[in-house]
């Protein structure tokens, strides 16, 4: 059964993004605020900055298999001075907002995220050979732009970090794969084991598989955690993903069920997993 009211979402979009499904999931107000009254939660930070860093270095070396450090350390060290993340005044507002939330802030300072990027790109080459055998880039950074089955015009967007072919011990494979930075302990069993984290993975295997006319048992997921402050042998970690057609078809309801209730106006609020919420609009929770 189609879904009704073709043309733009509320938010002016003709399309939903894994990001915007999972903020809705979330918090369906939080989702107004953002998407719709467009009332942006966006603050610098140097985990976001390192982060988006890192992933250019990966992709540069999924292209061309080099990579290049010093550059790196230039962008690091420019987006520290540009948004003063060592200055006197950050670290104060970062401890004064830790305080309000109820954790203690540590501060890292620029050399130690430099070291975080050292640490990870210098082991990925040799991680890649070892979980991937003998492997090959088919595309860094592929968007999709995607027909929903069971809906009436709007399409699913996002974009794959990865996508390699791999053959290991005689078995070729395609990997769809997601960067992920992370804590030096990496994931925890519940984010491992949480679907609306999955979903994110089950969904680009699912749009992507159908775009090329794949067989989803021919393609693998991953996500693989970018640990920061972690020595170099154990800096990354591979946290595969199981993604049949059940859990696929599951995703794809995920996205169904968000359309459906970002078009009627659904607005239930949750107090406790919204955070943009809690600190920015905290009267709609009361």
């Amino acid at each position: 059964m189609l879904i009704e009211n073709q043309g733009l979402l509320p938010t002016g979009k003709p399309h939903v993004s894994f990001s915007e499904v999972k903020m809705w999931k979330e918090c369906p107000w939080r989702h107004k605020l953002v998407h719709i009254d467009k009332l942006s939660d966006f603050e610098a930070s140097p985990h976001l900055d390192y982060g988006t860093i890192v992933h250019e270095a990966i992709e540069n070396f999924l292209k061309t298999k080099k990579i290049d450090l010093e550059e790196v350390y230039a962008q690091i060290e420019n987006a520290w001075k540009e948004n003063g993340y060592d200055t006197d005044e950050y670290i104060e507002k970062q401890t004064a907002s830790a305080k309000k939330q109820g954790w203690k802030y540590r501060h890292n300072q620029l050399d130690t995220w430099k070291e975080s990027a050292k640490n990870c790109l210098d082991r990925l080459p040799s991680f890649m050979d070892e979980n991937f055998g003998n492997w090959k880039t088919i595309e860094a950074e592929h968007q999709l732009y995607e027909e929903i089955q069971g809906v009436a015009g709007e399409k699913f967007k996002g974009f794959i970090d990865a996508i390699i072919l791999s053959e290991k011990e005689g078995k070729k494979k395609a990997w769809i794969i997601d960067w992920k930075t992370a804590s030096p302990r990496g994931w925890n069993r519940q984010k491992r084991q949480d679907f609306l984290m999955q979903a994110q993975l089950l969904l680009y295997k699912s749009f992507w598989s159908e775009k090329m006319m794949l067989r989803s048992k021919d393609i693998s997921c991953a996500f693989v955690l970018l640990k920061k402050n972690t020595p170099s042998n154990k800096s990354i970690e591979i946290v595969n993903v199981s993604a049949g057609p059940v859990l696929m078809e599951r995703s794809q309801k995920l996205v169904r069920s968000a359309i459906k209730g970002i078009k009627a106006g659904l607005l239930m609020k949750n107090r406790e997993s919204c955070k943009f919420c809690e600190f920015k609009d905290t009267e709609h929770c009361t």
